[in-house]
Formats: structure tokens, sequence, C-alpha cells
């Protein structure tokens, strides 16, 4: 009887050990889980804040521009700039439906295109030709990127240096590959026209946004 009683009380024991095992295995899991969960929300809100920082600063550049820049190429196309070595703030793009508003840049280049939307080859503000203007596509955070919201008939007004501006209404959409060049042709029949060109992050193929100036 008594060896039964110690044989039933090991048992308790035994189950209890297990029982207390499991427990404290469990809670180790759930801290080890907490501090990971912990560990990569710091990281997430520390990368965001990296970002948004960084967008700061390009949106702090562009509003900071100097007067004048040493120009290279970017787009690698044949076409041939009329235009200064130096370059200057030439006017400003608006565009109301996407809230974008930025100064263009006279020359286009890698490090220009970081600061603001520059001017890849055509005539100045509201004069006739094909004012082809490039900005890159941060992703929804500056300059370009919010383009593709963008409709036939909507509208981009153009200032030149007196702060007047024109309308222009989207009338074409599409993409090229990099190398296409045909986009930048300044045959408009005696219009204004511009051409806005930025990337696809997605298939880097060119979105293009052809506009004419409104009756």
């Amino acid at each position: 009887m008594i060896f039964f009683h110690l044989f039933f009380l090991d048992n308790i024991f035994s189950v209890k050990n297990i029982i207390m095992n499991k427990y404290y295995k469990t809670k180790i899991i759930f801290l080890i889980s907490l501090v990971l969960c912990i560990f990569i929300i710091l990281a997430l809100l520390g990368y965001f804040s990296f970002v948004k920082h960084q967008t700061s600063k390009l949106h702090s550049f562009s509003h900071k521009l100097e007067d004048k820049y040493q120009t290279l190429s970017l787009y690698h196309t044949n076409t041939i700039n009329e235009h200064s070595n130096s370059s200057s703030i030439i006017g400003k793009i608006e565009i109301p439906k996407i809230n974008l508003n930025y100064p263009i840049i006279s020359e286009c280049s890698e490090e220009l295109l970081k600061i603001s939307p520059c001017r890849l080859c055509g005539p100045n503000p509201n004069e006739v030709g094909n004012l082809c203007i490039a900005g890159h596509n941060y992703d929804n955070g500056n300059f370009f990127s919010n383009l593709n919201q963008l409709s036939t008939g909507d509208i981009i007004r153009i200032y030149n240096l007196n702060n007047e501006y024109l309308e222009y209404s989207i009338y074409k959409k599409f993409e090229v590959e990099i190398n296409n060049t045909s986009i930048l042709d300044q045959n408009t029949n005696n219009k204004k026209e511009v051409t806005l060109i930025t990337c696809n992050n997605k298939n880097k193929n060119r979105a293009i946004f052809k506009a004419r100036e409104m009756d």
C-alpha cells in the first residue's frame, strides 16, 4: 500500500515536472518571440524614418537650387542640347491632380535629377516646340513617382520665370524602351507641347506623358 502511494506520488511529481517544463519552455519561446517582434518593429520604424528623412532632404534640395550647375549626360540619347553648359532654374511645373510642384532645371544630369525635374531637350517653358522634362521616379516619394495616377485630359501647368503659366492637357500616355528617342521629336506643327519622362521601376521602361497647350 505504501509502495502504491509512493508510486502514485512519483507519477504526480513527474506529471507536474512535465507540465512545468512545458510551461517554462512556452514562456521562453513567448519571450523570444516578443523580443524578435519588438526588434523587427524598431527596425521597420528606423527604416521608415530614414526614408522619410531622405524624402525631406530631396524636397529641401528642390527648393534650394543654386543659380548654376555643371552638367553631364544621364539618359544617353543622341540628342544634342542646344543650350549652354551651365544650368539654372528656367521655370516650374505644377500638376494639381497629384499635388506636384517643382522647379525645372535647364539641363539634365545625374546629379541634377536628384534635385528636381530637368529639361532633357526642347525650348524654354511655354515656347513653341516639345519641352521634354525628365524626373526620377522615387516610388511615390518624390518628383514624378505619382505620374501613373494621371489620365488623358488632366492638366499640367508650366510656369516661366515671370511666373506666367500655360495649361497643357494630357492627350497620350504610354511606355517606350530606354533607347527610344522618338519622344524627343521637336516637330510639333508650330504648337506648344510638353513631354514628361520618368522610369517605370518595375520593367525599367520609360513612362511617357504627352500634353499640348489648351485652347
